[in-house]
């Protein structure tokens, strides 16, 4: 993996399917598991959607208060695609505003189930060492053309949102 560009990226709107998940980062991880079976019932589900703007699917991945959570490693993963307003939700979907902001853009290779080998990269080389902290909003999933499930060549792109380390204090 190599360094991330970082990118101002403006606020979008998704709309998808949603599901708790343990992070790969967790010992008791569950994020391939759910994650996995999410899309596999949202990709037929996703044609119900109006307003769908490009080919893009997103993965959006955000954190719940922790008095809401079930387990201090829970996160929120939503399985979604843009849309141009969210004006009509299919049942048993929702939509998120992705806010506007920095973010690192890191590209992850290989096939998902090694997604975890640049979820540790990301959160545990590059963050620490670099002039940034986590921003605190959603982290976002990009798959594109590039994208081929199982396929060593494949390619999705992660965005961390960040903001500079001085900003913190």
């Amino acid at each position: 993996m190599r360094f991330p560009m970082i990118l101002e990226k403006p606020a979008f709107t998704v709309v998808g399917a949603e599901a708790s998940f343990l992070s790969s980062l967790s010992p008791e991880a569950n994020n391939l598991k759910v994650i996995g079976a999410l899309w596999d019932s949202f990709l037929h589900d996703s044609r119900r959607i109006a307003n769908r703007v490009g080919k893009e699917m997103y993965g959006i991945i955000y954190a719940r208060p922790a008095a809401e959570r079930m387990h201090p490693h829970e996160l929120q993963y939503l399985a979604a695609v843009a849309v141009s307003s969210a004006a009509d939700i299919p049942d048993g979907m929702r939509s998120y505003a992705v806010p506007a902001g920095t973010f690192a853009v890191f590209t992850h290779r290989g096939p998902i189930h090694r997604i975890g080998e640049t979820m540790r990269t990301i959160y545990h080389e590059w963050l620490p060492q670099s002039a940034y902290r986590h921003a605190g909003t959603a982290d976002v999933e990009v798959y594109d053309h590039r994208f081929h499930l199982h396929d060593d060549d494949s390619e999705m792109d992660y965005w961390m949102p960040i903001i500079p380390k001085a900003a913190a204090q």
